[in-house]
């Protein structure tokens, strides 16, 4: 992450050019003085005089500057990574500050203020429910300046998919069905089509890699959408939809492959079990999140296995933020609270197997 530092861009080119500080000086029209200091970042040169200087040594402002409005991928993961772990760290409104400074500064950096802002979104819960809407909707300003001022398609659809997601966090409907309607940066991948081109191409690896993320993704769809009708579904219909939640699970042994999806999935089962008062099914549900939280997950990083075993170069590649979501100690954290501090699970208070499943998940906060 360059700062502007134009001292040592005039040293070096006015070293190339073989010029003294007098000679560069009468060319601009100041001082050998006024030079000098420029050189030793005393002062800058008045604006009026960079297009001058610039032009003098065949270079651009961005250039003479040292400005870069850009940051490299691997900058942008390690930053991530940082800021991340900070949240466990610092306090929130230090490390949105520092997020608003960054993003400020590389306002035309795309792939960096996608990443700030799914960190946002990441992380938002973590402060006092009257502050988090400010802060979804400040994240939601970088997801809509991408689509609208961003070259890169890729980037426009996660960044499409992300606006989608605020939209949910801020309870907007409307926006969200408005926003399926764009056409422009489409959020559901076309891996087929893609794979197919491949196969014409004679790049057979690389259409088996196309259809793997492809089943991988749609896979994670399916799924997310069956747990989405559970939370409307009676009892019998519940109980459908469970059972091939845990079939597709038990196939592809989704408690390994993505655990955050399950917990998600274990999670809406015992609400909706206690909805319909039957308890004791809601902690069978509830012993299933427990015994995958206190397994051998963590750290939770999206990966492939020995059946997706061409995805794992994808993830590396892909946007890191949408998988890296938090620090483990944050991870561990929610999962605790999503149990003992869900108010629908007051009713198993005196339930002693529900006791021992919360002593047990207690276990992650030591």
């Amino acid at each position: 992450m360059n700062e502007l530092n134009i001292a040592k861009t005039l040293i070096l080119k006015r070293k190339e050019k073989g010029v003294t500080q007098d000679e560069l000086a009468n060319y601009i029209g100041v001082s050998k003085s006024s030079v000098s200091k420029w050189e030793t970042g005393q002062s800058y040169p008045d604006i009026t005089f960079l297009p001058q200087l610039a032009t003098y040594f065949n270079i651009t402002i961005d250039e003479l500057i040292c400005y870069e409005p850009q940051m490299l991928k691997e900058d942008i993961k390690k930053l991530y990574l940082r800021l991340c772990k900070d949240f466990t760290l610092k306090e929130f409104d230090e490390v949105i500050d520092e997020i608003r400074e960054i993003t400020k500064k590389y306002y035309s950096c795309f792939p960096l203020i996608l990443q700030m802002g799914i960190l946002i979104v990441n992380h938002y819960d973590l402060v006092d429910e009257q502050k988090r809407e400010p802060l979804i909707n400040e994240a939601l300003e970088f997801f809509i300046r991408i689509q609208e001022m961003s070259n890169d398609i890729e980037i426009c659809r996660v960044a499409k998919s992300m606006e989608a997601n605020c939209y949910i966090l801020l309870n907007q409907p409307v926006q969200i069905i408005d926003l399926m309607k764009d056409s422009s940066f489409p959020m559901i991948n076309e891996p087929i089509l893609l794979a197919h081109g491949q196969m014409m191409n004679g790049q057979i690896n690389e259409a088996n890699k196309t259809l793997q993320i492809g089943a991988y993704q749609a896979l994670l769809s399916l799924v997310q959408n069956l747990i989405g009708l559970l939370q409307s579904a009676d009892y019998l219909q519940m109980k459908k939809i469970e059972s091939r939640i845990l079939t597709i699970s038990n196939i592809f042994n989704l408690d390994i492959l993505s655990p955050g999806m399950m917990f998600s999935a274990y999670l809406t089962q015992a609400q909706v079990s206690l909805a319909h008062g039957y308890e004791e099914v809601a902690i069978k549900s509830l012993q299933k999140y427990v015994d995958l939280a206190t397994s051998d997950i963590y750290p939770i990083t999206p990966h492939g296995d020995d059946f997706f075993n061409q995805i794992d170069s994808w993830f590396s590649e892909v946007n890191f933020g949408i998988g890296i979501t938090r620090d483990e100690t944050i991870i561990k954290a929610g999962l605790v609270s999503a149990i003992k501090s869900n108010p629908m699970f007051s009713v198993l208070s005196e339930n002693s197997e529900y006791k021992f499943l919360i002593e047990k998940l207690s276990l992650l906060e030591e």
